[in-house]
């Protein structure tokens, strides 16, 4: 590994805000060099406590205290190993929403394709991997979630299921297209049926 890799390496990481998820692969294609040269460059930084390695090919900048960089949340490193198309599912969804006040004893989440192997207080559950190829938001897919379990699990009313999808929309945060888009891959009938009933309000 030559020094201008390591520079180039300490420099996109200095770039990253706290809380940021690295991949070898993106800073290998962004630097321009071979995976081997940036897996010694990030080893360092781990070694130096500047990032922490949190899976294969994958590391994490977070804030620093007396006590040293504090990991990511359970729920931010299920996403994160689970990658694009992502997102809260079963209880961890419905709290996601802000629908329940249930704490879940693990931390679940949905992915597109073959589940990881579970983590220590994360659990993963396999779902269409049209989800990735959309590159649905955690918002989204918690929405999708919902939609799957309803009634089940929600202490929330439809009203406030109405509402808080209506201000997630509004906000920009949930896309109303792509969730119609990814129900095609669903296979619970239901799903479909409230997301009909949900977003016949949301464009009235």
């Amino acid at each position: 590994m030559t020094l201008s890799t390591s520079a180039a390496v300490m420099r996109s990481i200095e770039q990253l805000p706290e809380k940021s998820f690295i991949r070898v692969r993106d800073l290998e294609i962004r630097i321009g060099t071979t995976r081997h040269a940036v897996e010694v460059a990030m080893s360092r930084l781990a070694a130096a406590d500047v990032v922490q390695s949190i899976g294969r090919g994958i590391y994490w900048k977070g804030s620093h205290s007396r006590t040293g960089m504090q990991p990511p949340s359970p729920l931010e490193l299920g996403i994160a190993i689970g990658g694009a198309g992502s997102g809260p599912a079963d209880v961890s969804a419905v709290r996601f929403l802000g629908l329940t006040t249930q704490v879940p004893v693990a931390v679940h989440i949905a992915v597109p394709g073959r589940a990881p192997a579970p983590l220590s207080g994360v659990e993963f559950h396999s779902r269409s991997y049209g989800r990735a190829l959309r590159a649905l938001r955690p918002a989204e897919v918690a929405v999708l979630e919902v939609l799957r379990l309803w009634p089940s699990g929600v202490e929330a009313d439809w009203s406030s299921l109405r509402s808080r999808v209506g201000k997630l929309v509004r906000q920009g945060i949930v896309r109303c297209e792509l969730i119609s888009d990814s129900l095609a891959d669903e296979r619970t009938p239901g799903a479909r049926r409230h997301w009909l009933q949900l977003s016949e309000y949301l464009m009235s």
